[in-house]
């Protein structure tokens, strides 16, 4: 049965109110993604945290990509037997996390991509990510990225 709902009674590690939106299994156990983050056997990751995640179907294999300015410091590559509604409500879940985002040049055409996500405990959180060739240590271009940030910080706060 593919879409079969859950309790959460049956999911590992859960916080105090965290809702179960939907479970999967692979061969190291169950999956879950909840109204905060996805779990798997030995590892989890908040919504705002996650920059892209990928089923691939030919590999069983669900690729999970953390936003570059995030703790996490690698891609998962979690097995997954059968995804489910998984895939389809990590998807949501991402998607639904970005606020804002805008590139803002800073030299030229290159520059930066400033991103707004809302956390678990509707918090935002703020990235900034440069294009490749970006000087960050250049004193014109700090300041340029300092008012992109505020610039569109400015649009949501």
């Amino acid at each position: 049965m593919l879409f079969k709902r859950t309790s959460g009674a049956d999911v590992q590690g859960l916080e105090q109110g965290e809702r179960v939106l939907a479970t999967a299994e692979g061969p190291d156990g169950r999956l879950a993604a909840t109204d905060r983050r996805l779990l798997w056997p030995g590892g989890s990751i908040y919504w705002h945290e996650v920059d892209r995640a990928t089923w691939k179907s030919d590999e069983n294999e669900f690729d999970v990509t953390p936003v570059a300015t995030s703790d996490h410091a690698k891609r998962y590559r979690i097995p997954l037997s059968e995804p489910g509604r998984l895939v389809d409500v990590v998807r949501e879940q991402v998607i639904a996390s970005v606020v804002i985002t805008r590139h803002v040049p800073l030299d030229g055409r290159r520059g930066v991509r400033v991103t707004g996500r809302r956390k678990a405990d509707r918090s935002l959180v703020w990235h900034a990510v440069l294009d490749a060739g970006v000087d960050v240590e250049a004193p014109q271009i700090r300041e340029r990225l300092d008012a992109a940030v505020a610039q569109v910080r400015s649009e949501i706060e």
